[in-house]
């Protein structure tokens, strides 16, 4: 394995320290960046600590801090006396809140992006209407199937649909560019307020991995969401394909008294 090329730092911009954002965590954006976009691949080592510390003008320990993140989520690993390499990337997607793709890459340093297969008002299925709690009188729904990337690179493929009755006019939104929950609190006063979701592991069929960009048989998974607003009327069923080989999800789990001892003891720990 060869050490990445100098000219590879030449990749990411500059830090800012009037920024709110604390630098080691612009560093790790940007080294994130280079990771999806191909810059740094899998095996290539990263630039050595004394060179990160000069191209980006900042402290040995606010690159520790940065390649400490890194190692935590599985992006980099060390190999002792060797030095940092780049594993094979995986999205970390956290189980704990409602989150929102869009919102997710924002918070991880990467740029979302959507490419809409399908737009369209229909008649919902008796599932999907049974899914939704569709009312007899109104069974249409809002119907879009996206491939979620980041950093122009695929990792899902999804299929949303929203009650027409709740939100008419959806379809003439931009969904490529604009964030579903975001449309609905802004233009809908619409909050999903809770959702449950159901993870499937499944192996990609030639179809999914063709818009995936990934060989057939690829391990994946399929996750079924469906949001609710504080009434709790459903506002959202959404079906996703996403790549088993990009990203992981993380689950924080609690004893049952856990929360209520934090609560009643916050200095502990």
């Amino acid at each position: 394995m060869e050490k990445v090329a100098d000219r590879r730092l030449e990749f990411g911009g500059s830090l800012s320290e009037e920024s709110a954002v604390p630098l080691y965590h612009q560093l790790l954006g940007i080294i994130k960046r280079g990771i999806m976009a191909g810059i740094f691949k899998p095996g290539d080592m990263l630039p050595s600590e004394r060179d990160l510390c000069e191209r980006y003008k900042v402290s040995r320990s606010t690159v520790r801090q940065a390649i400490d993140a890194l190692v935590s989520e599985g992006l980099v690993y060390r190999r002792q006396g060797k030095g940092t390499f780049i594993g094979r990337s995986k999205i970390q997607r956290h189980l704990q809140h409602l989150y929102s793709f869009t919102d997710d890459m924002y918070r991880m340093g990467l740029v979302p992006s959507s490419k809409i297969l399908e737009a369209v008002v229909t008649e919902a299925s008796e599932d999907i209407s049974k899914n939704l709690a569709l009312p007899a009188s109104d069974k249409k729904v809002t119907k879009y199937t996206r491939i979620r990337m980041a950093n122009d690179e695929p990792l899902l493929i999804e299929t949303t649909c929203v009650p027409y009755y709740l939100c008419p006019g959806l379809i003439e939104r931009d969904l490529s560019r604009q964030s579903l929950y975001h449309i609905l609190r802004t233009e809908y006063g619409l909050e999903p307020y809770r959702a449950v979701e159901t993870h499937e592991a499944i192996s990609l069929a030639p179809s999914e991995a063709k818009l995936l960009k990934c060989k057939p048989g690829t391990s994946g998974f399929s996750i079924e969401r469906i949001a609710y607003l504080e009434t709790g009327e459903p506002i959202e069923l959404t079906n996703s394909i996403t790549r088993g080989d990009k990203c992981k999800f993380v689950v924080e789990l609690w004893a049952n008294n856990a929360q209520i001892t934090r609560k009643l003891n916050p200095g502990q720990p």
